[in-house]
């Protein structure tokens, strides 16, 4: 089990949102709630000015969470199966997101 907290960010044009999920966490269990909440965060979390800079930082604090995660050993059941933690995050279609910003980037730069 590890204490852990798991992050999200929700950029909107004015407003931004943070979400989080605490409490100790099996590996299985963290895997999932991690990576669910850095796949949602590759796709909403873009959307503002000062979004733009702080989706990144947490999709980097979820990165060092989920290297942490991974190092813990197979949970073993006690009251029912532990969470599946699905695909990898490079595995699922909510890496586009990446795009956004590269695109936005890339095109600042040309101007």
């Amino acid at each position: 089990m590890l204490q852990a907290k798991p992050r999200a960010h929700r950029g909107m044009v004015v407003l931004m949102q943070f979400r989080h999920l605490e409490g100790p966490f099996c590996r299985s269990c963290g895997l999932a709630a991690t990576r669910r909440l850095s796949a949602e965060t590759l796709i909403q979390g873009w959307w503002g000015v000062a979004s733009f800079f702080i989706t990144p930082v947490i999709l980097v604090l979820n990165a060092v969470l989920l290297r942490r995660l991974s190092a813990l050993p197979e949970p073993v059941p006690v009251s029912g199966p532990p969470a599946d933690p699905g695909q990898p995050l490079t595995r699922r279609w909510q890496m586009v997101g990446l795009l956004a910003p590269l695109v936005i980037l890339a095109l600042a730069l040309l101007r």
